[in-house]
């Protein structure tokens, strides 16, 4: 399985976890890649154009993710500092260990496939050979307004 869909599983799952907030993700050369909204247990997701990419339901310590149609895309289990992907068909999609303000994704093998750390409302992602994968922030007022009637609470 690709990295980067590793890594885009686990930008999914942290923001199904920042209850409340409007998450917007920027690029690794800092260009706005999309936004997250919460609504509860469910997050809905768009890109930067702000099109309809998809939501996530948290129930308990289980996270579902569908797309934009309502397809299953796969789902996601956290147990202690531990969450274990799973793609729609339920194999094995990787997982991720998080230790204080530091996250590292691991692919279904076991090899790195990058990590995270998160400073205040900042969380800044790397690739696994430590180059920059992009960051996001919570809950900034002056981009909430982007984010689509649809989503809003």
């Amino acid at each position: 399985m690709k990295k980067s869909v590793i890594l885009l599983s686990a930008l999914l799952c942290i923001a199904s976890m920042t209850h409340g907030q409007n998450t917007r993700y920027y690029n690794a050369k800092g260009s706005s890649a999309g936004y997250s909204h919460d609504q509860g247990n469910t997050t809905r997701y768009q890109n930067a154009n702000g099109s309809n990419k998809g939501y996530s339901r948290t129930n308990g310590n289980t996270t579902r993710y569908y797309n934009a149609n309502g397809t299953s895309a796969g789902y996601s289990k956290t147990d202690g500092n531990t969450t274990r992907y799973y793609n729609a068909n339920g194999s094995s999609a990787g997982y991720s260990r998080t230790d204080g303000n530091t996250t590292r994704y691991y692919n279904a093998n076991g090899t790195s496939a990058g990590y995270s750390k998160t400073d205040g409302n900042t969380t800044r992602y790397y690739n696994a050979n430590g180059s920059s994968a992009g960051y996001s922030k919570s809950n900034e007022k002056d981009k909430a307004k982007n984010i689509h009637p649809n989503f809003r609470k």
